[in-house]
């Protein structure tokens, strides 16, 4: 439909559950414009972190992928990785280029706020921009493309050095995942004095790869549970996903007060498990053969550049059309969803699907 093409080989539960991510992180940036309207009550809707949930989603089909592949041919080798590389780096960049590219022009020509001195452009570039250290005041979006793309490169080498060593990886996976939770949680509590308000929370504890890359090796765990515990996964399906809810609505109303131990700590670990816990159910929804279903998948299919544009189409509509977005009230934020899926149908359809023919066509 319009160009986008649906692969008969995708899980439309993780289709749903990409969809609702991405409502999320929208909303989440647009709400403000229904403030003093009727429709203001939507606000109040307690809504997971959308990030959350596609870190979760890219440990758990990566992690599949690697383990699938290790069981079949007794480990992972250095081919499998650069074509995995490659094949990421075709997926991921050329979007993330083209949207730096016009963040540039945008912040030069004042149209949008941001400050393009503080931290160099070459780390951006190389994905260096908040490893142990946060950024902010430009390109705010890229701190979730930075957690990602480390996750792509280190994982797949750690195997790849385990499979030489002839170390299981199914032994070894668990012990990697533990190790980064742990590390995600050392570095918090090392963190956290840096934690003084609301704002140095966010770009320390929420927006930084090393207090991040336990929610992707969560839901690597959940991967290694589902491949080689699958009667388990499948026996406690429907639990698993009560325990999931019931825990993330925990989260809704447990007090997060900076500098508490749960709040700087515990709590961004908390979201991805609970998140982990529904993809046994998820996973069992294979297909949607409905009107709804359809639209749910490209709404999947076009989540990544979605999450590219929203945030510069906010930053547009806020910096310069402030106060028609009042005199028209509600309207405003219906007109900036549409802005951001027609913006993000041209993105996908101009940059992200030729290079992922090219990716198909090549690796």
């Amino acid at each position: 439909m319009f160009g986008i093409e649906i692969d008969k080989k995708r899980i439309y539960g993780l289709d749903l559950l990409r969809a609702f991510a991405i409502f999320c992180v929208v909303d989440g940036h647009a709400s403000h414009l229904l403030s003093g309207t009727r429709l203001e009550f939507i606000n109040k809707i307690p809504l997971p972190h959308g990030v959350d949930i596609f870190f979760v989603i890219s440990g758990f089909l990566i992690g599949l992928s690697f383990l699938s592949y290790a069981d079949k041919n007794q480990g992972v080798n250095i081919g499998k990785t650069l074509r995995f590389y490659a094949r990421t780096a075709l997926r991921i960049l050329p979007n993330y280029y083209i949207i730096m590219l016009i963040y540039c022009i945008l912040i030069s020509n004042g149209i949008v706020n941001g400050n393009m001195q503080v931290f160099p452009l070459w780390k951006f570039f190389t994905f260096t921009q908040n490893i142990v250290k946060p950024f902010y005041d430009f390109y705010w979006e890229s701190w979730s493309l930075s957690v990602q793309w480390w996750f792509y490169i280190i994982f797949p080498l750690l195997l790849v050095i385990f499979s030489s060593m002839t170390v299981s990886v199914k032994k070894i996976t668990p012990y990697i995942c533990l190790f980064f939770i742990v590390v995600s949680l050392a570095f918090r509590v090392s963190a956290s004095e840096n934690a003084t308000d609301n704002f140095w929370w966010d770009v320390w504890m929420r927006k930084t790869v090393a207090s991040r890359m336990d929610n992707i090796y969560i839901g690597v765990l959940a991967a290694w549970i589902r491949y080689y515990a699958y009667d388990l996964w499948n026996r406690y399906a429907v639990k698993s996903l009560v325990i999931g809810v019931l825990l993330m609505i925990a989260t809704f109303f447990i007090p997060k007060h900076i500098g508490t131990f749960y709040t700087n700590v515990v709590y961004l670990t908390v979201a991805p498990i609970a998140i982990a816990l529904w993809l046994p159910y998820i996973t069992r929804i294979k297909e949607s053969k409905t009107f709804v279903g359809d639209i749910v998948s490209h709404f999947s299919i076009l989540s990544y550049a979605m999450f590219l544009t929203n945030l510069m189409l906010i930053q547009i509509i806020d910096n310069n059309f402030a106060e028609l977005s009042q005199q028209i009230g509600a309207w405003s934020y219906f007109i900036f969803w549409s802005l951001v899926i027609i913006s993000s149908y041209i993105l996908y359809i101009i940059v992200e699907k030729q290079f992922i023919k090219l990716r198909d066509k090549n690796f």
